[in-house]
């Protein structure tokens, strides 16, 4: 007995009892106390996911089709107290033996038709039985469901975290090996360069290894549709060399070059639209001869 009411846990954590089972299971909760703690863990995971899920709005159709419904399904006959047998009357012989007479015809309300008397009437009790078997089953997939969402979305979650922190190691090695073959360069070179709107910018570059690292500070943050935009400059003109993001233009992070930097002789940072220019539209910010 301890077995079924262990199992109807989740039918009460989703509310999916009648008052008197209700009853009963919460006094066979109050005996087992890991019993209690699974079905409190399986009713807070329920409503936490129900919150997470948010309104639904049903249908407009709904309310139509569930109407057409109760008018199209045949109800269940009156049962005569004490005697299940007589929960379905057999129709034809209630009739006046003289109604089956061509010469009085059977209303059209009193017609059966052939899909309706094949039709299998069932006990009250054999379809309480029924509807009772049917919610612990729903009970017990949802309860399955729900757990299997949560865990789901945990997983994502630490995998996302991982992905991240693996990109940011990767990043991290990546500055370090270009850091090193820049200092062991024979031309290398380092600037440090004031901006003309506020904060400065480190250059650490060399020509040879085709490698360069900016590092800015305190840049002075610009509105959503405008970002800085890199240039490098020869004889031919300002040739683009990639935005700074938002964690580059506030020193978070590094902007790291790489390629050839034949006849390149200055550095420039102008303020652009977010998508970025083929040529610079506004006065440098930052501008040196490299």
């Amino acid at each position: 007995m301890s077995d079924h009411k262990h199992s109807m846990t989740g039918a009460w954590a989703l509310n999916a009892l009648e008052d008197s089972e209700r009853a009963e299971i919460e006094a066979y909760l109050e005996q087992n106390p890991e019993a209690a703690e699974e079905a409190r863990s399986l009713s807070e995971t329920a409503a936490h996911l129900a919150a997470a899920a948010g309104e639904q709005t049903p249908p407009p159709r709904a309310k139509q089709n569930i109407m057409a419904a109760i008018r199209q399904t045949r109800q269940l006959p009156p049962q005569e107290a004490g005697d299940p047998a007589s929960a379905a009357p057999d129709v034809a012989a209630s009739q006046p033996a003289e109604s089956a007479s061509p010469t009085q015809p059977t209303p059209a309300s009193e017609t059966m038709s052939e899909e309706e008397a094949d039709v299998e009437v069932v006990s009250l009790a054999d379809y309480r039985r029924k509807q009772h078997t049917l919610r612990l089953l729903s009970a017990a997939a949802a309860v399955l469901l729900l757990s299997t969402g949560a865990l789901t979305g945990v997983v994502m979650v630490q995998q996302n975290e991982l992905d991240s922190t693996q990109a940011q190691l990767a990043e991290s090695l990546h500055y370090q090996e270009m850091a090193g073959q820049i200092m062991a360069a024979s031309d290398a070179k380092m600037a440090n360069l004031p901006s003309s709107e506020g904060g400065r910018v480190h250059l650490s570059y060399s020509a040879t290894e085709g490698m360069m690292i900016l590092s800015a500070s305190a840049l002075p943050e610009l509105p959503e549709d405008r970002a800085y935009e890199l240039w490098l400059i020869s004889d031919d003109g300002a040739s683009p060399a990639g935005m700074l993001s938002e964690a580059q233009a506030a020193g978070r992070e590094p902007k790291m070059l790489e390629g050839s930097m034949e006849g390149v002789t200055h550095i420039g940072i102008t303020v652009e639209p977010a998508t970025g220019s083929e040529q610079p539209t506004t006065d440098p910010i930052v501008l040196s001869e490299l």
